[in-house]
């Protein structure tokens, strides 16, 4: 079947595997396979082949997966897998006991029905993101506190238009350096994972000064725990270190969507390929 998009580039890397990309203008995303791989770029898909979106946030993945598909690619992950990796009210019954205790709100909740469940400070987020991890819109100290947040985040062109969440304010292994803007850098990493294998992994702050963590590879055992409760074909799972020592859970996500952090993307990109054995799955 031929298809028509416009600004998207549509590849085959290695006849292996379909991208269809877009250049968003996020250096952290962006990521151009024309430049690292073999790619062609046929007019036509025969039959059904494996494909990955790289455009960036998705609003109706659903539309995305059914548009895909009359071109002849079936996207990695389907909407159901979609919504069980990106949205935390989805993943989060998963992750139970990996992950700080959550609770998902349908309308910013009265401080009382807060205070009933937690202690503050809180942590506050939307349900599928943070607004750029901005500490003042992130981490709540008081009932006060709450009651000047609560108009930002009716206001917030990123939190507006997601359910409220508020969780357990756990604090971190803290880290090096800072990011204006943002909350303070933590022992904190971000790994893929394709059909329960790792990928790639690497700092989540690539922004400070390089950290590492000697018993890192018990927090990548509790990412490894969380994708195989998923069970989503290509997932990103962040997890840090806790103040006390504990490796938890942070988030989760479609990978399609995430950004690489500190994630040579090459190599990652390298890493799934070698899980094909054969040209283009279909």
């Amino acid at each position: 079947m031929g298809y028509a998009l416009s600004r998207v580039n549509v590849a085959r890397i290695e006849k292996k595997l379909f991208v269809v990309s877009d250049v968003v203008g996020v250096s952290a995303y962006d990521f151009n396979f024309d430049l690292h791989f073999a790619c062609d770029h046929p007019y036509q898909v025969e039959g059904e082949s494996l494909c990955i979106l790289r455009i960036g946030p998705i609003d109706d993945y659903a539309a995305e997966f059914r548009e895909k598909l009359d071109m002849g690619l079936r996207l990695v992950n389907s909407p159901d897998e979609h919504s069980r990796a990106s949205e935390l009210e989805h993943w989060y019954p998963y992750l139970e006991g990996l992950t700080p205790r959550t609770q998902v709100f349908d309308a910013l909740p009265h401080v009382e029905e807060i205070e009933q469940d937690f202690q503050w400070p809180v942590f506050m987020k939307g349900s599928r993101q943070t607004s750029k991890h901005n500490p003042d819109l992130s981490v709540i100290q008081s009932r006060e506190h709450y009651a000047l947040v609560s108009e930002k985040y009716r206001n917030d062109p990123i939190l507006h238009w997601q359910k409220p969440v508020i969780r357990e304010f756990v604090p971190l292994m803290s880290v090096e350096g800072s990011v204006p803007g943002k909350v303070k850098p933590s022992m904190e990493y971000r790994s893929f994972w394709w059909h329960g294998k790792c990928v790639g992994w690497g700092r989540y702050w690539y922004q400070v000064a390089p950290y590492h963590c000697a018993d890192v590879d018990a927090g990548l055992e509790v990412a490894r725990q969380a994708a195989a409760r998923l069970d989503v074909p290509f997932l990103v799972a962040d997890f840090a270190k806790t103040a006390n020592g504990r490796w938890i859970v942070i988030e989760c996500n479609d990978a399609q969507e995430s950004g690489y952090a500190g994630i040579p993307p090459q190599v990652l990109w390298q890493n799934v390929l070698a899980q094909f054995l054969s040209p283009c799955q279909r």
